[in-house]
């Protein structure tokens, strides 16, 4: 099978931890992707909320140094999305960052993350920033900087990420690009979690995300995707059907927030995505429909935007 994951954390917690990418015991992992025919994973710098300005641009430069190590160390096995063949073999990867605050409001360091390889902006993590107000946070939208970063990033081809912004910030972006954009780990507002609600798709974000030719990706983690007293693939089921009723077989796709939450029952890392993967297809659900989602909207989708 296929995998293209929008969303871990695990460089983040490979840097903190001082562990190889190759074999580290964490949700993702080098060893772990051997028996993909073909593998993609976005790998985020998460922002943590309580840094900003210099202290939030120095974190973001120690991990992505931390990341060029590994992939130099292991690139018998990874490569960078941007450098692959087509016909590669190896694991590909694409830099992100997950909270905008790594800019410290500054625009000329969005050109530096983009020098330094970022293709994709998660524009916040839960909390505000420079750029915009995050999912726990009731009021306030995109900045004027804010907009700023949109416009530049449209210039860039760099990818905007929805996931973790709030209502009102998610419709700012919306007015003020008129581009394709994602939301990398975020599912349907199903779940009656409080953490859900502030961070699960509405039916309007949704139809918008379509409308533009974007990017679902699903999220294991249980706060956000058990539902109806069902868990991992179970639960995993209902959201999916809940996007295919509203004609989203194009826009679905994964991102699991592997080494950032913790996991529904059931999913424990990369190893269980050839069952996660079996047990769909042995439900009914057509084979090109979850290859699509496993796959194949996000290679179209990253081959168009950052290609």
């Amino acid at each position: 099978m296929k995998l293209f994951d929008l969303h871990c954390d695990t460089i983040g917690e490979c840097y903190k931890n001082k562990l190889s990418l190759r074999h580290s015991g964490l949700h993702v992992s080098l060893d772990k992707a051997k028996n993909f025919e073909s593998y993609t994973q976005v790998f985020a710098v998460w922002i943590p909320d309580e840094l900003r300005g210099k202290s939030a641009t120095d974190y973001f430069n120690n991990v992505c140094d931390y990341y060029y190590k590994e992939l130099e160390l292991n690139k018998d096995l990874i490569v960078s999305f941007d450098d692959a063949k087509k016909d590669d073999k190896r694991v590909k990867a694409i830099l992100a960052i997950e909270g905008g605050a790594a800019l410290a409001g500054d625009i000329e360091n969005l050109y530096k993350v983009y020098e330094k390889g970022v293709r994709i902006l998660t524009l916040t993590w839960n909390a505000e920033n420079e750029i915009a107000s995050g999912a726990f946070c009731e009021n306030g939208g995109l900045t004027s900087f804010g907009k700023t970063v949109i416009k530049k990033m449209e210039k860039l081809k760099m990818v905007i990420d929805v996931s973790h912004l709030n209502r009102e910030s998610f419709f700012d972006v919306a007015e003020n690009t008129t581009l394709p954009f994602i939301a990398s780990h975020s599912n349907p507002d199903i779940v009656e979690t409080n953490a859900g609600r502030k961070r699960n798709l509405t039916d309007e974000q949704i139809e918008i995300i379509k409308e533009r030719n974007g990017l679902i990706g699903f999220n294991f983690y249980k706060e956000f995707l058990d539902v109806d007293n069902k868990t991992g693939v179970d639960a995993l089921k209902v959201h999916l059907d809940y996007l295919l009723n509203k004609g989203c077989e194009n826009i679905i796709a994964l991102g699991g927030d592997f080494d950032g939450c913790d996991l529904s029952e059931g999913i424990t890392g990369l190893e269980s995505m050839e069952s996660v993967y079996n047990s769909l297809i042995n439900d009914g659900y057509s084979k090109t429909l979850i290859d699509n989602m496993f796959y194949n909207n996000a290679e179209r989708f990253f081959r168009k935007m950052i290609q």
